[in-house]
């Protein structure tokens, strides 16, 4: 997946971060090179602020909950990423070719 497209992932779950009745959009990354699996984290800062080598996520995975499902998901197919969902998680892949999209 692109930068371009990394970048709108974290400027709408950023976005939504700062707005006064936000909903808690929690994330975790898998490193390519490394196969580092972060722990989850609500701030989105950390995702897209810090220097960020884009090329190095294997995948995102975002926690669904009852509050943020519906927000996420529709942010997600608005983007129109590489992805997975399940009942609890999204994944957004930045590699993998043989998925659906979002």
């Amino acid at each position: 997946m692109n930068n371009t497209k990394w970048n709108e992932i974290f400027k709408a779950f950023y976005k939504n971060e700062c707005e006064e009745n936000s909903v808690l959009v929690r994330w975790r990354i898998k490193d390519l090179q490394t196969g580092y699996l972060s722990l989850f984290d609500g701030t989105w800062t950390h995702f897209g602020c810090e220097p960020r080598d884009w090329e190095c996520i294997d995948y995102l995975q975002i926690e669904l909950t009852e509050e943020n499902s519906d927000f996420v998901l529709q942010t997600l197919h608005q983007i129109h990423v590489p992805g997975t969902v399940s009942e609890k998680m999204a994944t957004v892949y930045g590699y993998n070719q043989n998925v659906n999209y979002i």
